[in-house]
């Protein structure tokens, strides 16, 4: 197979969607990353560049209505992130200030504030979420 111009561009938004979705996993350009895969391999049979958009366009309309109820159900069966996280142990990885920390917590690091004076390696307890920050108590 040949990779002409068209191949090229439809492959490289591809991969731009691809890496929206992942930056912003709330489903948000996965119809679109699905519609460039598959113009990616019927554009050498395309030449008009505006035929392509159309069929880019249906296809993402498609793969949208599709895709969205699935989407919307598996996305309500989330739990929020505070019953999650409520009551989880941390572990301090670095003082920020004099009662700001780093903690990391569900695979992302967290500024948490506790009432206590705590140091990096010691563990606290998730009490609540205000904000961006996490409130912790000292885990004794």
């Amino acid at each position: 197979m040949i990779w002409d111009s068209g191949m090229i561009w439809w492959f490289l938004l591809t991969i731009v969607f691809i890496g929206v979705e992942l930056a912003a996993p709330a489903l948000v350009s996965i119809w679109f990353a699905f519609a460039a895969i598959i113009l990616t391999l019927i554009s050498g049979m395309v030449k008009n560049p505006i035929n392509e958009f159309y069929i880019f366009v249906g296809l993402s309309g498609f793969f949208l209505i599709l895709t969205r109820p699935i989407a919307k159900k598996l996305l309500e069966k989330r739990k929020p992130i505070e019953s999650r996280i409520f009551g989880q142990d941390v572990e301090i990885s670095k003082k920020i200030e004099a009662d700001l920390y780093e903690v990391k917590l569900d695979g992302k690091y967290w500024r948490a504030t506790c009432d206590e004076k705590l140091e990096v390696g010691d563990a606290g307890v998730v009490e609540r979420v205000e904000g961006n920050k996490l409130i912790l108590k000292k885990k004794i």
